[in-house]
């Protein structure tokens, strides 16, 4: 793959693609138009600048323990990893205004925030494990505000589910991570109240995710053919709980995947 390419990291920057497409079916704003397109492009882009400016500013912490990554490697340079940073960001701020105001106030405060992100949120504790929650639900949310504005009850929970199965995942990430966060010296919930507490905390933020993904079908807003996705993944999380966070880190990840296919399933 081309450094470049690989500096923006698309497999993230599908995960928002995919929110957008998800989010744009449960509220019915996607289509095969231009505008859906231009929101998809913009997505991606300004999800993809966050992903360099990242790289760009960890890579003496890259050099040591990942060394394969574009810039610590010599496959990418930080000058032009920089400015790729800025084209992607720029031209998907850009692209936003053109699907909407709301849609382009979103893009635009991602931005700020995957930013400040990379430069200093990182190392404030409890405040990066929320950043990335937003960053991760946000797109669910913009799909409302595609061509316009079609926020409904299903968005919303969907948005809050995402919010804290995020929330969730990128604590137990930090409590993966206790070494090389202790070295750089970034202070995370596990480091400043223990694994074992900052994992408890990640699983309750799990089961809230858990509870409220049977609202959906109360609510009478998804047919039957939402639990296809829903019940592996209620089923997923509470796996989790009982495996070491390396697992459980993932096995969060694929119960977001089917939370997803549930709500699309659901609203076919």
């Amino acid at each position: 793959m081309n450094p470049y390419i690989e500096l923006l990291r698309p497999s993230v920057c599908f995960m928002t693609v995919l929110g957008l497409i998800v989010g744009g079916i449960v509220t019915g704003t996607f289509s095969f138009s231009y505008v859906f397109a231009v929101a998809l492009i913009s997505a991606f882009l300004i999800c993809g600048s966050g992903d360099v400016i990242n790289d760009y500013l960890d890579h003496k912490i890259d050099k040591i323990s990942m060394p394969h990554r574009p810039i610590p490697s010599g496959r990418a340079t930080r000058k032009n990893a920089f400015n790729l940073f800025v084209i992607a960001g720029v031209i998907g701020i850009i692209l936003s205004y053109f699907v909407g105001p709301y849609f382009f106030a979103i893009a635009a405060v991602n931005f700020v925030i995957s930013t400040a992100y990379a430069y200093k949120l990182k190392r404030i504790i409890f405040l990066k494990n929320v950043s990335v929650a937003w960053l991760a639900a946000s797109s669910f949310l913009a799909a409302g505000f595609v061509g316009g504005v079609a926020i409904n009850g299903a968005l919303l929970l969907l948005v809050v589910i995402s919010f804290l199965a995020a929330l969730s995942r990128e604590m137990l990430k930090d409590v993966r991570d206790v070494a090389g966060d202790r070295s750089a010296k970034i202070t995370t919930v596990p480091l400043a109240l223990g694994e074992k507490p900052a994992r408890i905390i990640a699983m309750i933020f799990l089961y809230a995710a858990c509870v409220l993904l049977a609202l959906p079908f109360y609510y009478g807003f998804f047919s039957a053919y939402y639990w296809i996705g829903a019940v592996p993944a209620i089923a997923l999380c509470l796996y989790a709980s009982s495996l070491k966070i390396r697992k459980s880190e993932k096995i969060v990840k694929i119960a977001t995947y089917l939370v997803f296919l549930g709500f699309l399933l659901g609203s076919l």
